[in-house]
């Protein structure tokens, strides 16, 4: 019991420093993201931001996988006992009694606690969204579509792209009497590109991820894929219905309507909801361009050449976490 306590401290230290060091290595690169780069493509500079965001995730994981190979092989009986001649210097292992040094041992219970007190707050979220958007959807009448429109009878303005697997955009009866034809569209295309380039299932993964990263690089990075995000979709729209003019006009007319009643999703960032000026500008200006979002397709090759590195290297990797753990505790 006692190794297996020791061992899931040191895990979760050793986690904790990864993502803290990989956080302070792409930070730079962040605020770069955070100013004028990559503003004509903002589908690129929101795939980078879900690249940067889930990098701290995948080294953290990729680490403690490769340290933790060796015990789990001698527990599954497929190596040799790897602490055989090993007790010179901290080392991870759940098989054996293991005194696990108090410094180490407070690192890894705060990183424990801290990690599991954001976990709860991300379930409580997505909990608390879902049920509002169930709410929602039992009161209204689907409309058949690619992506299928539920109308919402009341008072809400909502305009909203939801569904991690299921996508289905909730449009509130209120809204849709507001606007003109041309408006409704507009406001649809936009709604229909976040389902295409399924945002609000990366936004998922990019908040889960943002766990293994320092809060501060969590944050910026949702923060940034966000608003690229929304100016990326933005630009979808305007080349669907050829006038980025007839977007922004959208824009400003939901926002005005939204903030006349406040918006019951206020969880995620519906049409109109975010960074308005500069989406407004971008599109008078034309200078956004639509491009094929790849956030998905990167973050799996990322993920598949961390895994196969872990692979080639578990050993070297096991023996560097614990030699660092010794040095450092």
């Amino acid at each position: 019991m006692m190794a297996a306590l020791a061992f899931l401290l040191e895990c979760a230290a050793t986690a904790a420093l990864i993502g803290l060091t990989v956080s302070l290595l792409v930070w730079p690169v962040l605020l770069v993201l955070r100013g004028r780069a990559l503003r004509r493509v903002p589908a690129l500079r929101a795939d980078l931001a879900f690249v940067l965001g889930t990098l701290p995730a995948l080294a953290s994981m990729g680490v403690v996988a490769a340290a933790a190979a060796p015990a789990l092989a001698a527990a599954l009986g497929l190596a040799a006992d790897h602490c055989l001649g090993h007790g010179h210097h901290v080392h991870l292992c759940f098989l054996h009694s293991t005194h696990v040094r108090p410094l180490l041992a407070a690192v890894g219970a705060f990183s424990l606690a801290v990690f599991l007190f954001r976990a709860g707050g991300i379930v409580l979220r997505v909990l608390r969204m879902r049920a509002r958007l169930s709410a929602l959807e039992s009161l209204g009448t689907p409309r058949p579509g690619l992506f299928p429109i539920v109308a919402i009878p009341g008072a809400p303005r909502l305009c909203h792209a939801a569904g991690f697997v299921r996508g289905r955009i909730l449009l509130s009866a209120s809204l849709e009497a507001s606007l003109s034809p041309t408006e409704l569209r507009s406001a649809l295309a936009h709604e229909e590109a976040h389902l295409r380039r399924r945002d609000p299932l990366l936004g998922l993964l990019l908040g889960v991820a943002g766990l293994f990263a320092a809060p501060f690089l969590a944050r910026a990075c949702a923060a940034v894929y966000q608003t690229a995000a929304e100016e990326a979709c933005d630009a979808e729209a305007a080349a669907t219905m050829g006038d980025g003019g007839l977007v922004a006009g959208a824009l400003v007319k939901v926002a005005t309507l939204q903030r006349k009643l406040s918006n019951v999703a206020a969880d995620a960032p519906a049409f109109g909801a975010l960074a308005l000026e500069r989406r407004v500008r971008l599109l008078l200006d034309g200078e956004a361009r639509a491009t094929t979002a790849r956030a998905l397709r990167v973050a799996g090759a990322v993920a598949l050449a961390a895994g196969l590195l872990v692979l080639a290297h578990t050993a070297f990797l096991h023996h560097a976490v614990e030699t660092a753990l010794h040095l450092l505790f």
